[in-house]
């Protein structure tokens, strides 16, 4: 899953808030901050939330007049370690250009790769795609966001090729609260669990507020927005596209959720019956 949180000029996002995402996302943190004044982007990565939120939140009280990004990382993909937290350098040394991610991406990880599949595409594939000048170029920004199709992404920058300070791929996707401040998801909210499908329009909701009626015939997954049979899903607890837990969003052979066996009941129908976990076949 993770938060990926985006803060627009002159803007401080909510602490509450920032706490909640390293609650539900505690396996690593980090930002970035556009200094456009100095020419630089400053960015830090820790293990520890307090450390990366007190230090985030200080630093840009100093530096208010650019745009930011925060990062609370749930493990799906690679060593939970410093150097797989976010954000990261495109093209691995690049400091001008940062980017930050929520979601799932297609990568290939060979064996005994240690990458997460976000950094694999910010050191690697985004490089070869044409960079953060691609972002511009109408058809290639096409390529890149049906590549990613399902996550979102942040890519912060002071490359001066680039148009714009800060994009943001799959951007309705997450949503602004009264201040300005993107969220890439729910889990910035205490109550949120890791329930990551929501019928209807693909919106996270929190844990107790998923109902199933007659007309509500199916459910869209949150890592890749397909379409699933409400049935089909509440037995197996995965997407039957990309393979994608519904608990925890971690593709399937790397989800650690346990399941104890339960009966749901709609309207007075039995609906499923679980099991003890979603893989113990």
């Amino acid at each position: 899953m993770c938060m990926l949180c985006v803060i627009p000029p002159n803007v401080l996002p909510s602490r509450e808030k920032l706490e909640n995402s390293a609650l539900n996302n505690p396996h690593g943190f980090g930002f970035a901050i556009a200094v456009q004044s100095e020419n630089r982007i400053i960015s830090e990565r820790t293990m520890n939330a307090d450390e990366s939120i007190n230090r985030f939140l200080e630093l840009r009280a100093k530096y208010p007049e650019g745009y930011a990004m925060w990062h609370a990382r749930y493990a799906t993909h690679g060593t939970t370690t410093i150097d797989n937290c976010h954000p990261f350098k495109l093209g691995g040394k690049d400091e001008k250009t940062y980017i930050g991610h929520n979601g799932v991406l297609p990568t290939i990880e060979t064996k005994g790769e240690n990458r997460s599949d976000t950094r694999i595409f910010a050191e690697d594939i985004l490089p070869k795609m044409g960079g953060v000048t691609a972002l511009d170029n109408a058809q290639m920004y096409n390529v890149i966001e049906n590549f990613t199709s399902g996550s979102k992404i942040c890519v912060l920058t002071l490359d001066p090729r680039a148009k714009y300070q800060c994009y943001i791929l799959h951007e309705d996707k997450g949503e602004k609260d009264k201040t300005g401040v993107w969220w890439s998801n729910g889990s910035c909210y205490l109550d949120w669990g890791y329930s990551s499908y929501s019928s209807g329009a693909g919106i996270l909701k929190p844990l107790g507020q998923y109902t199933f009626s007659d007309d509500e015939d199916v459910v869209v997954c949150a890592v890749c927005n397909a379409e699933n049979d409400v049935m089909e899903m509440a037995y197996e607890d995965v997407c039957n596209f990309c393979g994608s837990c519904t608990g925890c969003e971690a593709y399937f052979s790397d989800c650690l959720c346990y399941k104890k066996g339960k009966t749901f009941y709609n309207n007075g129908k039995e609906g499923y019956k679980g099991g003890w976990s979603n893989w113990d076949y």
